[in-house]
């Protein structure tokens, strides 16, 4: 009978769409990237990541408790509901799991987050590298040749000269709670990791290579 009155989550509930923007679990940072749910009035509940949808199922909310509990189409959550502090636009989870105390803060929203994932599709062109001495601050920027990438839906990535020759194949993962890039190698399986950053319409791929901090900066290739 939990998920059945459909009443319940109509009244004073916390329909609509709402973006996560920190998770702490004890005193760790655990927020996962671009993470959203969706409560909708007839009870059930939709949550993904950017444009990746990853869960489907159901809620109840006690507006007299002030509980909120899930579940995943056949079981409630198994760690039970969350104590959930609600107004228009902000919304707080609190329980325990497993010994320690978790905390959700999200914001109600009118768009789904974008994920790095979801900026990264498409064509990229290379355009400048910066390489900075971490001990001196002294840094120098280069141009470089204008290569271009081409990164796919299904995580594979295409690099090309300025020529339009391609020279390198592979695939590409950013996980679900960092800032991280990797790149496979087809090839020979060379694994590089990279810190990205999105500012504008320029893309940074950022890495330290020991007292060295080199950036490389792309910009979106719209031909």
């Amino acid at each position: 009978m939990l998920f059945l009155s459909i009443n319940v989550f109509a009244q004073n509930g916390p329909s609509g769409l709402w973006e996560v923007n920190e998770v702490m679990v004890g005193d760790r940072n655990v927020t996962p990237t671009a993470k959203w749910f969706v409560f909708h009035e007839d009870g059930s509940l939709t949550s993904g990541n950017g444009n990746i949808e990853n869960f489907s199922g159901f809620y109840q909310y006690d507006a007299t408790k002030k509980e909120l509990i899930q579940s995943n189409g056949s079981e409630p959550d198994q760690y039970g509901s969350f104590k959930t502090k609600l107004t228009n636009s902000n919304m707080t989870w609190e329980r325990m799991e497993d010994g320690m105390k978790v905390i959700v803060q999200l914001t109600k929203v009118d768009k789904k987050p974008k994920a790095p994932w979801d900026l990264l599709q498409g064509g990229w062109i290379e355009m400048s590298d910066q390489v900075t001495n971490t001990e001196t601050g002294i840094s120098s920027i280069s141009d470089l040749e204008p290569s271009r990438y081409f990164f796919m839906w299904d995580r594979a990535y295409r690099k090309f000269k300025s020529t339009g020759q391609q020279i390198e194949t592979g695939v590409w993962h950013i996980g679900g709670h960092s800032n991280e890039i990797w790149t496979i190698t087809n090839s020979d399986n060379t694994k590089t990791i990279w810190e990205l950053a999105f500012e504008n319409d320029t893309m940074i791929w950022s890495q330290k290579r020991g007292n060295e901090l080199v950036k490389v900066y792309f910009k979106e290739d719209n031909d």
